[in-house]
């Protein structure tokens, strides 16, 4: 996964950005019923990326995040009959866990995000054969519910939850998929997902000496991943 994710201020000026490449692993499973197939998946994605910001007194500052990403993700599948392609629909949930470096004096900080994902769209065949498939799926998607836990305990502020305003986005995979036999098939797969956080609430905290106000801001996160999947029917 090329992993792309920027705030921005309420003038739309970068605040900080994260990139890289980070690896991770899928297990799914489906199960087809006449038109219907429902399918569920657990992905996990972990690894470092280049952090490039400011501090909070406004100067630059370069480190790196160490990132983790969890997905839980369910999918419907419908094949109206007479008709080449089908419609999508997803919900899933995901956990991030941004844990920004400590560097050139100046402390990390430890963030969980958590939100919902609720995604349709339509399934486009190229080419539809025995022994190989090419397929394009374009879709609209939703953020939902999501939270940000921030932990400030080396600060003596503690630990806070803030809810993450709700926003949409959009969805592009190209899948290629190559039957060996009727039972084994290998499938490669280019996916992009962009979407956004809305600005959250904002919290006022005190570690006994300092009072500060923490939000956290607008966001934009574009994620774009190459895949490479073995498929077996049982």
């Amino acid at each position: 996964m090329h992993f792309d994710y920027e705030e921005t201020d309420t003038s739309g000026n970068t605040i900080n950005q994260e990139t890289g490449i980070i690896p991770g692993l899928s297990l799914a499973a489906s199960q087809p019923y006449r038109s219907i197939e429902n399918s569920v998946e657990f992905s996990v994605y972990d690894g470092p990326v280049d952090y490039d910001g400011r501090t909070q007194g406004g100067q630059p500052h370069q480190t790196t995040t160490e990132e983790t990403i969890y997905r839980l993700l369910y999918r419907l599948n419908w094949s109206p009959q007479d008709t080449e392609g089908a419609f999508y629909g997803k919900a899933y949930w995901q956990q991030w866990d941004r844990d920004i470096q400590p560097a050139n004096g100046v402390q990390g900080l430890f963030e969980v995000y958590q939100w919902w994902t609720f995604e349709a769209g339509v399934q486009v065949p190229f080419i539809k054969e025995e022994h190989r498939n090419l397929l394009l799926e374009l879709g609209m998607l939703a953020t939902y519910n999501g939270t940000i836990s921030v932990d400030l305990t080396s600060s003596g502020f503690g630990e806070h939850t803030l809810d993450l305003g709700n926003n949409v986005g959009f969805s592009a995979e190209l899948k290629y998929e190559i039957i060996l036999m009727s039972n084994n098939s290998f499938q490669f797969g280019a996916l992009m997902k962009r979407w956004e956080f809305g600005r959250s609430n904002s919290k006022t905290i005190s570690n006994g000496i300092d009072v500060i106000t923490i939000t956290e801001p607008d966001s934009t996160t574009v994620q774009t991943t190459l895949s490479a999947s073995y498929i077996h029917r049982f």
